[in-house]
């Protein structure tokens, strides 16, 4: 599995018009739902599965980056958002900085390995060189996928 894989083009948004977490997340469950044609999932009814499972423990992981996610019914794929907050926000982050870089990962309970997988990718990739500090300067959508693209290409080397 491949960032790209779970994070399209289509779901990517360079600039978060959301202040705060909920408000984040509805914008990605959104964009989420958009981009994979095959999802009828109710959006308002995935935000707040999202909000509850935040509440039993933050996803925001530090440095900067929050990593919603959830294994839900009415979800049929692996799927997910990516969205970036210049100004940041709050995300009861563990560092107890702002979040500037978000990345939603949304499946169904019968694709728990796949999902396990996705997030496995995301953290990977966090670990790489200057990903962070990339992401965190892409403009675009396309320059935000080209990232995804090229970190894919060295972690399969």
């Amino acid at each position: 599995m491949k960032l790209t894989d779970f994070l399209p083009r289509k779901a990517i948004i360079p600039v978060l018009k959301a202040k705060d977490k909920k408000g984040a997340i509805q914008e990605l469950v959104q964009a989420a739902r958009k981009a994979n044609d095959g999802e009828k999932f109710v959006v308002a009814d995935i935000v707040e599965a999202i909000v509850a499972r935040e509440k039993i423990g933050t996803t925001g992981v530090g440095g900067g980056v929050g990593i919603p996610h959830a294994n839900l019914d009415g979800v049929r794929g692996i799927i997910g958002a990516f969205g970036r907050s210049p100004s940041g926000m709050d995300f009861s982050a563990v560092d107890g900085e702002k979040v500037h870089l978000i990345f939603l990962i949304l499946a169904p309970p019968a694709k728990a390995s796949e999902y396990k997988d996705a997030l496995q990718k995301v953290i990977h990739a966090l670990k790489r060189p200057n990903f962070v500090k990339f992401l965190k300067s892409a403009r675009t959508a396309k320059d935000i996928d080209d990232i995804f693209r090229e970190v894919e290409e060295v972690a399969s080397v």
